[in-house]
């Protein structure tokens, strides 16, 4: 199991980047599954679930909106109650913006308390966070990850794995995205200011240089620079720029 600094459960710079490879190079849904199934063990987590808001299309009919390392169990029954009309995180979820713990969620009617009464039962967690994810294209999802610890995700804690798993949740979100065929094929061209961010990266520049050399502002660059990285699968810039030199794309 990873170890994790008991003061600030910072995920190590290096299994966070092995992560985010493995994730990127994913070449089908059920290998991203598999990759997903391994987040809890490698990051010393109880549950994750990965959740797709967004229309999967008609074509797209009998595939499965996400993952999930729950058990099979506790599924079977959350889909036989009917409990996706119900779930508070579901309904927080398709709106929310920034991350929130299920412990402040409020339960408004007795259909919600059996919900969670249930999910105890099932043994599903004592804590658990959600993060709000937001593709490329504007595609919504929810990645959440859950420990049995009641305290995991409270104070300093909260933080460290905010920023960890906000990350590995977009790169999920995005793969999964490309997998199932979910972004536009011509999302996946590089724009001109994409082309030119990364060639100037490519050359040794840093943000802030990019943003004065481009007269654009530096969150502009950052954000074309990742949705570069995104559309060519790389998990860092220089890769990113590497397989554009490769395609002639820079």
């Amino acid at each position: 199991m990873l170890k994790l600094k008991s003061s600030s459960r910072q995920m190590r710079p290096v299994v966070l980047q092995e992560m985010l490879t493995e994730i990127t190079q994913a070449a089908s849904l059920p290998e991203l599954n598999t990759i997903v199934q391994s987040l809890p063990q490698k990051g010393g987590l109880f549950h994750i679930v990965y959740h797709y808001m967004g229309d999967l299309g008609r074509e797209e009919g009998n595939l499965q909106p996400g993952f999930t390392t729950y058990p099979e169990e506790w599924i079977t029954h959350y889909l036989r109650k009917g409990y996706m009309e119900v779930d508070p995180v579901v309904h927080l979820g398709k709106e929310a913006m920034l991350p929130f713990e299920w412990r402040d969620l409020s339960i408004e009617n007795t259909a919600q308390k059996k919900l969670f009464d249930d999910a105890h039962d099932f043994g599903l967690g004592k804590a658990a966070l959600s993060l709000p994810v937001r593709g490329v294209e504007g595609q919504t999802a929810l990645f959440t990850i859950t420990s049995t610890d009641p305290a995991a995700f409270a104070g300093v804690n909260r933080m460290a794995y905010v920023r960890d798993y906000q990350t590995i949740g977009v790169y999920v979100h995005e793969a999964f995205a490309r997998l199932a065929h979910v972004a536009q094929e011509a999302a996946l061209d590089l724009s001109q200011p994409e082309r030119d961010c990364l060639k100037l990266a490519a050359e040794g520049l840093l943000g802030k240089d990019i943003a004065r050399s481009l007269k654009l502002p530096e969150p502009a660059v950052r954000l074309y620079l990742r949705v570069a990285r995104h559309k060519l699968a790389a998990t860092c810039t220089s890769r990113a720029a590497e397989i554009a030199r490769q395609r002639g794309l820079i």
